[in-house]
């Protein structure tokens, strides 16, 4: 005899659930492994965008300081690191303190101990820089917290005093003390335990604006599946919308409003190549005007020129 259901893990037990009862199952709480159901908490206001911004320079200083001077090192070292390591705020609340120092040597380490990511299942191993180094002295300084402990096994962020001692910060803790902040500093637009990831972003952007391949080196550093991805992600895309709207109310300011009159520009081609395509180009180029320095012959130099040119043709997509 056949059975017609689907088998169904309810605590312990394993039971067949008959087919005009899964529907009931399905639409049902989710449970984890244990059985117990999941408490998932949804922060998102209907009628609302949930999306969280990139922190401008001036209110990652306003932060930072928030949190010194109230004495909330745990939160001062939870958005430091946050902000230097480009981590999702879940994955830099489960660390231990052997993922910074070397248990053998008790130095820090130049990166990570590798670390595998929770929404992703993915490793990484960000690069410790000096910011990073400097908040961990800092923050055990200023609360006499011991990282060798049980051979630097111990989490990083497991509260040390107050009445949850002994229990490792939340999720939910530090997105209110984040978003108690912001609301407390005056910052208008939202943010929330994303930003300081974006913020890394942002800042990369603007620290290597000339760099060719910065969109890829950060596509990495976030494990995102494109540079679109990224490009979303850190607020470029945004900036970029933004700009479409600011010249249209130039636009609208000058020649409709205003008295000037429109003169149509010739739309220019655009050449679409790889970057290694480009750099063979540059490359090409360069050593055409090394062997044409001395020649006085024009048609030598048009020549060159010519050659380049059918490289764009043969490269552009």
């Amino acid at each position: 005899m056949g059975i017609n259901g689907r088998f169904v893990v309810d605590g312990n037990v394993v039971r067949i659930v008959p087919a005009e009862d899964i529907s009931l199952v399905e639409n049902g709480p989710k449970l984890r492994k244990d059985g117990q159901e999941k408490k998932t908490a949804c922060h998102k206001q209907s009628g609302k965008k949930s999306e969280v911004y990139a922190l401008q320079i001036e209110d990652i200083k306003k932060i930072t300081a928030y949190f010194s001077n109230n004495g909330k090192w745990i939160y001062y070292l939870a958005f430091v690191l946050s902000c230097n390591l480009a981590r999702r705020a879940s994955d830099i609340l489960d660390l231990c303190w052997s993922n910074f120092f070397n248990p053998s040597s008790g130095e820090f380490r130049a990166d990570m101990d590798s670390i595998r990511e929770h929404k992703t299942d993915k490793l990484a191993n960000p690069h410790i820089n000096s910011a990073v180094r400097s908040a961990i002295r800092k923050y055990i300084d200023m609360t006499g917290c011991d990282p060798s402990k049980n051979g630097y096994s111990e989490h990083v962020f497991l509260q040390l005093s107050g009445n949850y001692a002994g229990r490792i910060l939340s999720y939910r803790a530090y997105m209110n003390a984040l978003k108690g902040a912001g609301e407390d500093l005056g910052i208008e637009y939202n943010i929330g335990t994303h930003s300081p990831r974006k913020t890394f972003g942002m800042i990369s952007r603007m620290l290597h604006p000339n760099d060719y391949d910065g969109m890829e080196l950060l596509q990495s550093v976030f494990n995102h599946s494109s540079t679109k991805v990224t490009g979303r992600y850190i607020g470029l895309t945004k900036q970029k919308v933004d700009a479409y709207y600011d010249d249209m109310g130039e636009f609208f300011d000058d020649y409709i409003v205003g008295d000037k009159e429109f003169k149509e520009v010739a739309s220019s081609p655009v050449v679409s190549l790889d970057v290694n395509d480009l750099r063979s180009i540059i490359a090409a180029a360069y050593n055409a005007g090394c062997q044409n320095a001395g020649n006085e012959d024009p048609m030598g130099h048009i020549e060159a020129i010519n050659e380049i040119m059918r490289m764009v043709d043969g490269y552009q997509r």
